[in-house]
């Protein structure tokens, strides 16, 4: 199973070698299995990337992804052929039971509100705080109609960065910034895992963007979202600047570190496997309780 997430910080040429990937900068190569890749991140303007290597890349369902003039991933290069049931999948997706997908969207927000519960406790945060998210969890309403994610939402962030800090995608500042890569980041891997499973990730249960090519990948990194926030925790302090040296850690940890996921510490790519196959197989049967999530955010 492929596992590797390669970052391209300085290269001038990746070309395809038999079957292996090769990075070319200057006067030196470095080859790379492809059997061993799961995503490519190119993060330099300069570097050229050939056909062949494209194509070969969509043989073995490698996700490639091209970063902006800011670093952040901005282009996303996958086979659209990487299930050989893909049509079938895609109508019995299309009717699945909206009553099902509204209860589905209450789980994941019950358990994205729990993670952030457990991430303030693991880091001996406010106990108040912990105890009021445990209790909005619980509150949630199907499709969480009263808006339960939000409320938690300004109580965590304020708790884990401090009562001055203001959660916007937008900004530039420091830790908006690596949470923003950081999610970014796992979406790619997200949605490379989404397409591989045979689904179309535009159509979401929770997220329903018109103009988002990726609504249902972006339903799937809500349970994990507070292990990245863990983590620019630990990586950065309030004034830090999002640099590539942090940017590299998060790729690190994304592809090599381990969560707890139905009682089973698992890779997080192989969690995302795991989570999108027991939701497809809840959805199938119309119980939400057949899914397998991340369980306490904290990374192991």
């Amino acid at each position: 199973m492929s596992w590797r997430i390669v970052y391209i910080e300085k290269s001038d040429r990746l070309n395809l070698y038999l079957d292996n990937l090769k990075v070319v900068r200057e006067e030196t190569e470095l080859l790379i299995p492809l059997s061993d890749i799961h995503t490519i991140i190119v993060d330099n303007q300069q570097t050229v990337v050939t056909a062949r290597l494209i194509n070969k890349l969509a043989n073995y369902h490698i996700l490639l992804v091209f970063c902006d003039e800011k670093h952040l991933p901005n282009t996303y290069v996958l086979s659209p052929h990487s299930h050989h049931q893909s049509s079938r999948i895609l109508k019995k997706q299309m009717s699945w039971n909206k009553n099902t997908q509204q209860k589905m969207w209450q789980q994941f927000i019950q358990i994205k509100i729990h993670n952030q519960a457990s991430v303030l406790a693991h880091l001996k945060k406010d106990n108040e705080i912990v105890l009021k998210l445990y209790e909005l969890a619980e509150s949630v309403e199907i499709s969480d109609k009263t808006n339960r994610e939000g409320h938690a939402a300004k109580l965590y962030f304020q708790t884990l960065f401090g009562s001055d800090f203001i959660r916007e995608r937008s900004s530039l500042d420091g830790i908006n910034s690596a949470l923003n890569y950081g999610y970014i980041v796992f979406r790619s891997a997200v949605v490379r895992s989404i397409i591989a499973h045979g689904l179309h990730p535009a159509l979401g249960i929770g997220h329903n963007n018109q103009y988002n090519a990726f609504n249902l990948a972006d339903d799937f990194i809500e349970p994990f979202r507070p292990i990245i926030d863990l983590w620019v925790t630990i990586l950065m302090n309030k004034d830090d600047y999002l640099d590539r040296k942090t940017n590299q850690k998060l790729i690190f940890l994304i592809s090599n570190n381990k969560i707890l996921i139905g009682n089973q510490k698992q890779t997080i790519l192989n969690a995302i496997n795991i989570l999108i196959q027991s939701f497809i197989k809840s959805m199938d049967e119309e119980n939400t309780d057949l899914l397998v999530y991340p369980a306490n955010g904290i990374a192991l």
